[in-house]
Order: structure tokens, then C-alpha cells, then sequence
């Protein structure tokens, strides 16, 4: 393939966090007129191939992540102690435009128009998993799990009702939504809703095996729904669940959402469905 006219994409981080800027990435490339192609990494975070996740996206190319950009990647850590020896590496790629997760506050603060810099540059490289809100909704429709996932999925929200919310409470590593989004405040939550509505049930999604035995003991295998899973991302099966926790999310009534969490609020953009993060003190 031709070496100008495209974005190269290395989607980074957890599993929410890849599929975001592949919206944005997306729409970029639509509305520029360029060819989309998607290095995936498959690492220690997210241990799973695309492919054996998510069927074929129409017109982008997903392909496993070349040596050339995964030894730029370990590098990057290190880029100060380096003396910027990781950005000299990326120049030799030729890029015209490269957008990295610490230019996001650039986009945030209206300082970078992303989609102007993509449109008048030939060769582009994003290398992010952060928040742009440059995306087109419907995008999403074009995430579809595979079948043997899908089947699991469409198992589970056989199950739901319309009165069935989506909660999910994140923690393990995730020190920011443990601190703001605790256990406590989703009890008390559930419990308001179980007041305000007798036939209310939810849908448990959490990567914290002692907060889910924690809540079916409180509330009853009637009253929460769940998926029996792998917990971690280590392993392909940890994110096949994952990938089966976040779109049976999305097909619930809305969501009670942990703070600071992508996981929260791409299974709302998948479902077209409303986010209520749970927070300390609101």
C-alpha cells in the first residue's frame, strides 16, 4: 500500500479506550478521504487479538501491530531519561501529522482542530486511547462481536426487562474510580431504585469478583443479573468477557457508571443510552 493518503492508528490502553478513538479515527479518515489502517498490540493489558473479539470493519484494515512500532512504543516510557531519542525514531517514518495522548488537551482546550490537521497532512499516525469527542454516534454500530460472543450477549439480555439498569463499578487498578466511585455509593444507588421501583433489576458488570459475591449476596440472584467470567485482561478469555460485560451493558435501560471511566461511558455511546456516574458526595 502506498505510503501517503492514510492514518495509521495504534489504538492504546484497555478495551473502551481502543474502541473510542477507533470512532474518532474513523470518522477522520471518512471525512478526509483517507485510507484507515489499525495496528493492534496485543499485550499485558489487553491480551486478545481484534479479530477474535470483533468481526471485519468494512473498509478499515486491522492488522497486528509491526515490530518497527512496537519497539517505539516501549521506548516511550523512557522518552525524558532517552533525551527525546523516541520522537527521533518516529521522524524516521516520514509522518506528516502525528497525534500522541499527551496532545488530547490541545483538542480539549479548542488549541488543535484534529480533523483540519488530518485533512491538509498525507501520512498520519495517531498513537492514543484518549477522549476526543470527535465521533460520529452511529460509528459505533460498526463494533460487532463475534458470534460466539455475541451469542453469550444475546443469552444474557434475553434476561432484561425495561425496568433492567446497567451498573458498573470499576476498581482492581483503577485507583481514581475506586476513590470517587465506591461500593457504597452504588449500594445506596440500587437501593434508592429498588424503592422508586419494585420490579427494578441490574445488570452487574464489574472487573472486582469480591464486589459482585458482595452485591449477590445483598441483593439476590432475582434482583442482579450477571455474566460468569474470567476476571483480568491477561487473558484473551478475561477480554472476550469483557467484550460481552460492555455491549450487555449497552442493551440495558441506562447505566450507573463509575467516575473517570471509559468502560462506563462507551457502553452508553454503544446502547445510545443514558450514563449516570455514581461519584462521592453527588
Amino acid at each position: 500500500m502506498d505510503g501517503s493518503n492514510k492514518i495509521i492508528l495504534i489504538p492504546t490502553s484497555g478495551l473502551a479506550n481502543r474502541l473510542r478513538i477507533m470512532a474518532v479515527s474513523i470518522k477522520l479518515a471518512r471525512e478526509s478521504g483517507k485510507k484507515l489502517v489499525i495496528y493492534w498490540d496485543k499485550n499485558e493489558g489487553l491480551m486478545a487479538e481484534f479479530k477474535n473479539l470483533f468481526e471485519e470493519i468494512k473498509e478499515v484494515s486491522v492488522q497486528r501491530i509491526p515490530l518497527k512500532y512496537k519497539i517505539w512504543i516501549k521506548m516511550s516510557p523512557y522518552s525524558s531519561k532517552l533525551l527525546g531519542l523516541d520522537d527521533w525514531y518516529l521522524r524516521l517514518f516520514n509522518f506528516d501529522f502525528i497525534f500522541l495522548d499527551r496532545m488530547a488537551e490541545l483538542v480539549w482546550h479548542n488549541k488543535l482542530n484534529l480533523q483540519k490537521e488530518v485533512d491538509r497532512a498525507k501520512k498520519v499516525l495517531i498513537c492514543s486511547g484518549q477522549e476526543i469527542n470527535h465521533f460520529n454516534l452511529k460509528d459505533y454500530a460498526l463494533f460487532v462481536p463475534k458470534l460466539d460472543l455475541q451469542t453469550i450477549i444475546d443469552a444474557i439480555s434475553k434476561k432484561f426487562t425495561t425496568d433492567t439498569i446497567g451498573v458498573h463499578i470499576r476498581a482492581t487498578d483503577h485507583e481514581i474510580s475506586k476513590k470517587y466511585s465506591p461500593l457504597p455509593v452504588f449500594i445506596k444507588k440500587m437501593e434508592d431504585e429498588i424503592i422508586c421501583n419494585s420490579e427494578v433489576r441490574f445488570f452487574l458488570a464489574t472487573d472486582e469478583e469480591k464486589y459482585q459475591d458482595h452485591l449477590l449476596k445483598k441483593f439476590g440472584h432475582d434482583r442482579i443479573i450477571f455474566h460468569k467470567k474470567v476476571f483480568g485482561r491477561s487473558v484473551t478469555k478475561g477480554v472476550k468477557d469483557a467484550v460481552v460485560d460492555l455491549f450487555c451493558l449497552s442493551r440495558t435501560s441506562k447505566i450507573l457508571g463509575s467516575y473517570f471511566s471509559s468502560f462506563s461511558q462507551i457502553a452508553g455511546r454503544l446502547g445510545n443510552i443514558p450514563v449516570e456516574i455514581l461519584k462521592i458526595g453527588e
